[in-house]
């Protein structure tokens, strides 16, 4: 009996999802190539992505000048938070919509459809004649982003070969970086409703190059479009007939065949394929790192840069200046983490980060604990830029990083943006509660939350985050359906990233 794509079922002589050749075993036989299109697909989504940055970014523009003493819209600190929060509470709307919408329309197509809510939302905003209207139009913005996250990371990851993955899957989340600095700059320039104007271009670039691209190989074959499939392959690996296509299109055909045969075999539901050891596993892992990425600070630090850094500042120092400096500081060790990711794999480098937040956010607690911003000069403003630099070099881009590489293909659209959902609901309650915790922990006390999270994040990390470099999205599957929680207590092999090119 045989698979509709031609694959006989389990039982009667065929591959099982045990028996799929992994990269290990197919790697030698793959070459190099030059990686031309798939940089094609990567400036794309990095046009879109800084689009997506922006309104994450906007707030820290929008709410000094709602509430400057000459705004035409003035603003209480009660309704800021909402404009601020607004944003997060729409993104899981549009995560929610984003899983099915990848696995029915495709990755690329999915990333289209949010385009004009995008746009709509930034027309609005720069025509807004009252709060209701700001807040409308940044639940439009915030929906957009979350259709655009999940998809973005999941198209990317799937067309990438394992050793570009690593730099590939990080340009969403450097892109962001780019999006806020381009936000923080240009607003502090303009007016914030002509900054909507400018903020709403780079998704009307990218709709247009998102036009012109193929969808992802990984979810035509899952439809059956195997002739496609195969001709985006040819496009992605250096033309028709090259061996690594045809590698990688058997590979993708053999999981495919396995996974039908094996779903048909045990006639699992959506959510008897949501509790299998191997999705839950990578769903927790994922999850929990994305919580406390949270509390430790990282998109705080972006929705109230202005009011948070204030506090950290000497008075002969400008908030928005050191806005400006943290975006630009953000952007440049975010592409630095991806850089780093590449050489050094994935633990390595968000380790690191996880222990530099600690160290910092506690030692900038101690400077406003002892009140020595104003007689230490610049040390408390150095520490956030510190702060930022080692929080944006891994915790920033590694929910990315996971997203796109430890989710099984069978479930991937709906369990990334299940993931996205959850994650932008406590940066919704993280944002919203920020005036109320400032009261009650003070700045002080706010930085050791940061760092306590951080800290948390570092165990969490070393005991449980699995290193992904160099290997095969296949590979990483089997890795979870092993039966081990423990990254330690792993079956040792020889590396994947041995055997492959670069």
């Amino acid at each position: 009996m045989k698979t509709k794509s031609g694959a006989p079922v389990e039982g009667k002589g065929v591959a099982t999802l045990n028996t799929v050749p992994s990269t290990a075993a197919i790697s030698l036989k793959l070459k190099k190539t030059s990686g031309g299109p798939i940089w094609l697909v990567a400036g794309a989504l990095v046009i879109l992505s800084v689009g997506g940055g922006c309104p994450i970014g906007f707030s820290g523009v929008l709410v000094p000048q709602l509430q400057s003493p000459n705004s035409t819209l003035q603003t209480d600190d009660e309704t800021a938070s909402w404009i601020v929060s607004m944003h997060s509470a729409s993104t899981p709307v549009g995560t929610i919509l984003s899983g099915p919408l990848m696995d029915r329309l495709g990755r690329n197509r999915a990333l289209q459809v949010a385009t004009p809510f995008m746009v709509a939302g930034w027309t609005m905003l720069g025509f807004a004649q009252n709060h209701a209207m700001v807040l409308v139009a940044r639940a439009l913005c915030g929906a957009a982003v979350g259709m655009m996250a999940a998809p973005s990371q999941v198209f990317l990851g799937e067309m990438s070969e394992p050793r570009m993955r690593g730099i590939l899957v990080g340009v969403p989340f450097v892109s962001y970086s780019i999006g806020i600095l381009y936000v923080f700059l240009i607003g502090s320039l303009i007016s914030w409703r002509y900054m909507c104007a400018v903020a709403a271009s780079p998704i009307v670039v990218a709709a247009v190059c998102l036009y012109f691209l193929p969808e992802s190989p990984v979810w035509l074959v899952r439809q059956g479009r195997l002739e496609q499939a195969q001709r985006t392959l040819d496009w992605l690996r250096g033309g028709a007939g090259s061996v690594q296509s045809k590698v990688e299109m058997d590979q993708l055909v053999s999981r495919a065949d396995a996974e039908k045969a094996e779903n048909a075999v045990k006639k699992r539901s959506l959510w008897g394929m949501f509790t299998q050891p191997h999705v839950v596993k990578p769903m927790v892992i994922m999850n929990v790192y994305c919580l406390l990425q949270g509390l430790s600070g990282t998109f705080i630090v972006i929705f109230y840069a202005v009011d948070l850094l204030d506090t950290v500042l000497p008075a002969t120092m400008s908030a928005e200046l050191v806005a400006i400096l943290t975006a630009a500081v953000r952007l440049v060790m975010s592409a630095t983490g991806c850089a780093v990711l590449q050489k050094c794999g994935r633990r390595p480098v968000a380790l690191a980060s996880a222990m530099g937040v600690s160290a910092t956010a506690a030692l900038l607690g101690f400077v406003l604990y002892f009140d020595w911003a104003d007689s230490g000069g610049y040390v408390a403003s150095s520490l956030a830029l510190l702060y930022v630099a080692l929080n944006s070099f891994g915790m920033f881009i590694m929910p990315g990083m996971m997203m796109s590489e430890l989710l099984p293909t069978s479930v991937r659209g709906v369990a990334s943006s299940a993931t996205t959902c959850l994650f932008n609901l406590s940066l919704f309650a993280f944002a919203k509660a920020y005036p109320a915790l400032k009261v009650l922990l003070g700045s002080a006390g706010f930085f050791w939350l940061f760092s306590s999270a951080a800290l948390l994040n570092l165990v969490w990390t070393y005991l449980l985050v699995p290193e992904t470099s160099g290997r095969s999205l296949n590979d990483i599957e089997d890795y979870f359906r092993a039966g081990v929680w423990l990254w330690g207590r792993r079956p040792r092999r020889r590396p994947i990233s041995t055997l492959v090119d670069g």
